[in-house]
């Protein structure tokens, strides 16, 4: 095995932790979602928060790195491989989705739900009006899509990555 074959086997294994990842936390969310129990909500958050420390970030950044390893150590160009550029592009815009919207977002959605479960004298004042719940059910549908388009990012990506159609 060369060393160009080791960190393409990283990358990719990278890439499918990543993608797993981002599907895995599609699911508890509509698990979560679907069970109608706040509790729940407030567990998808949990997890969602410790899956983004243990799996999404790592795997995120070793994609990230060994790709740009594979790209000096290989055959590739930033400059005359299209596809490497439009994953790099695709990569920052996924990160810049996580960042700054799915996180806030995620946190806005648990702390709701932290918040619709508080005894009402423990509430100083709720970040989210839940009169009806119609703030937490925008909250759901708003990370729902952001979820969607994530891993439809990361799909792209992978196939940029696998086909390298130009």
């Amino acid at each position: 095995m060369s060393r160009y074959e080791l960190f393409l086997f990283l990358h990719v294994i990278a890439a499918a932790a990543w993608f797993g990842a981002a599907l895995l936390s599609m699911a508890l969310l509509e698990l979560a979602s679907r069970a109608g129990e706040l509790s729940w909500l407030v567990r998808f958050g949990e997890f969602d928060d410790s899956l983004a420390k243990v799996l999404f970030i790592p795997a995120a950044l070793v994609t990230l790195v060994v790709g740009f390893i594979l790209v000096f150590d290989g055959p590739w160009s930033f400059g005359d491989d299209g596809w490497v550029t439009g994953g790099l592009i695709l990569l920052v815009a996924i990160f810049a989705l996580g960042i700054g919207l799915i996180v806030p977002t995620g946190q806005k959605l648990t702390e709701a739900a932290k918040s619709a479960l508080a005894p009402p004298a423990e509430l100083e004042a709720p970040a989210v009006d839940l009169a009806n719940k119609s703030d937490l059910t925008a909250l759901i549908r708003r990370l729902r899509l952001l979820s969607w388009i994530d891993v439809s990012l990361l799909a792209i990506a992978i196939f940029l990555m696998t086909v390298k159609p130009f």
